[in-house]
């Protein structure tokens, strides 16, 4: 539970994120920050989730002399992020640099995004209530409709007013994908949202153009 997890941490047990992604319904890098919020409702401090996201994990696999910590003479893997995410876990998303075996790159450079990364890309930043970077992946003219056209917001800043305040206001929100069908620049999402404690399930169609998602529609 979360109380013990709190409890076994205190207590100085080694404690190590990770996720069993890669399994049906648990995606890569959004099963990793929906644990990182979690252990947050546990009552974790941001300092303790980040030491079971670096070193304890090296620890688990006895490797804490290569990596896990910025000492010298470790392997320079790591990510330069553009804010402290002691000050706040959502911080994690703001990835400025990658460094992998002591060579730099940007996160642009590495893979070029596809229309179904960009949808897990906003999908990961709203499970991190990251309003900058959730606005990020939508075009600046985004329109939301419920499903079939009932327009029911247009623009980022029409978004930000609604989306910022449940991002603030929420702190369990979290959205589990249980299935998804891509169909070339068509992404069609069966989500689960979990809000103050109750679960919701609905269907998003995302429509993505030119890079960003331009319409989103809402089937419930």
């Amino acid at each position: 539970s979360l109380i013990n997890l709190k409890k076994l941490s205190d207590a100085g047990v080694l404690i190590a994120t990770g996720t069993d992604a890669g399994n049906i319904g648990t995606l890569h890098a959004s099963s990793y920050l929906g644990e990182l919020q979690t252990m947050k409702l546990s009552g974790m401090s941001n300092w303790q989730i980040l030491q079971a996201s670096t070193i304890n994990g090296a620890k688990v696999v006895g490797k804490e002399t290569e990596f896990g910590s910025i000492t010298a003479g470790k392997k320079a893997n790591l990510v330069l992020l553009d804010a402290n995410p002691v000050d706040s876990l959502e911080n994690i998303t703001r990835i400025n640099r990658v460094i992998n075996r002591g060579v730099v790159f940007l996160p642009d450079s590495i893979v070029q995004e596809t229309p179904v990364q960009l949808v897990q890309r906003q999908l990961n930043a709203y499970n991190a209530r990251n309003i900058e970077a959730f606005l990020d992946t939508y075009a600046d003219d985004v329109e939301l409709y419920d499903f079939p056209d009932k327009l029911i917001a247009k623009g980022k800043d029409s978004m930000r007013v609604n989306y910022a305040g449940m991002f603030n206001d929420l702190p369990d929100l979290h959205c589990e994908i249980l299935n998804r069908i891509v169909q070339g620049n068509t992404i069609i999402d069966r989500e689960r949202v979990r809000v103050r404690g109750k679960f919701l399930e609905a269907v998003a169609v995302y429509k993505v153009e030119n890079g960003k998602i331009k319409k989103v529609w809402f089937i419930e």
